[in-house]
């Protein structure tokens, strides 16, 4: 069975799998499980550190306008701003440390892949990677004829999802050390992440779909 990402899967009738661990579901959609290592992969403490120092930038300047028509006093407003700095620095470290451990160190998301984009769905912490697969599998059963029934959801409850439209894509990059597909539109910055073993089929069914958008593939 060729599998390509330009054109549909068409089942065999015992094989779910496009790749290693992404399965095609009865409603047409492509799934699949990532487990994240929240100590080995920090891009959410980055978000969080870029957010905080955008806030305190922001701050900095309206402070540092105020002393124009005031004391002049910089060296006091730079001095606040370093402090700013330390607190929400260390909050955030011990924070993101707190979280880790609260999600035992990983926490699962659920991709769902289709023509117009991609759904990201975090898991409990309770939430464990075979389960989730399972439960995936099941959604896929009915091309198997092992089912009757095919509108079943995953059985964990989630915690946040966000869903991510491959139209009005701005660039989209391709990392495959790392297994990462990012999205750039105007107002949003998508990471999808898939094992090395998935990341040629995810990366080429993403990337022919974002129209018009700039490719930058390393």
């Amino acid at each position: 069975m060729k599998k390509t990402a330009e054109s549909p899967i068409v089942s065999d009738g015992d094989d779910p799998f496009v790749s290693k661990n992404v399965v095609l579901c009865s409603d047409g959609k492509y799934r699949w499980v990532y487990e994240m290592k929240l100590l080995k992969d920090f891009w959410v403490l980055g978000t969080i550190l870029k957010i905080f120092g955008g806030i305190i930038a922001a701050g900095a300047v309206i402070f540092l306008i105020v002393e124009l028509f005031g004391d002049h006093d910089y060296l006091g407003v730079l001095k606040m701003v370093g402090i700013m700095s330390a607190i929400f620095l260390g909050l955030s470290l011990i924070g993101y440390l707190v979280y880790a451990i609260i999600m035992g160190g990983t926490y699962c998301v659920v991709y769902t892949l289709d023509d117009k984009g991609i759904l990201q769905e975090q898991q409990t912490k309770q939430a464990q990677k075979a389960d989730l697969l399972a439960d995936i599998l099941t959604l896929a059963s009915a091309l198997t004829g092992n089912a009757t029934t095919t509108g079943i959801g995953l059985s964990t409850a989630r915690r946040t999802s966000m869903y991510s439209t491959f139209q009005g894509t701005k660039k989209v990059t391709g990392i495959w050390k790392k297994g990462l597909v990012k999205l750039d539109c105007l107002l949003s910055h998508d990471r999808i992440y898939c094992e090395r073993d998935d990341f040629e089929f995810v990366w080429d069914y993403i990337r022919s779909r974002c129209i018009g958008a700039k490719v930058i593939e390393r």
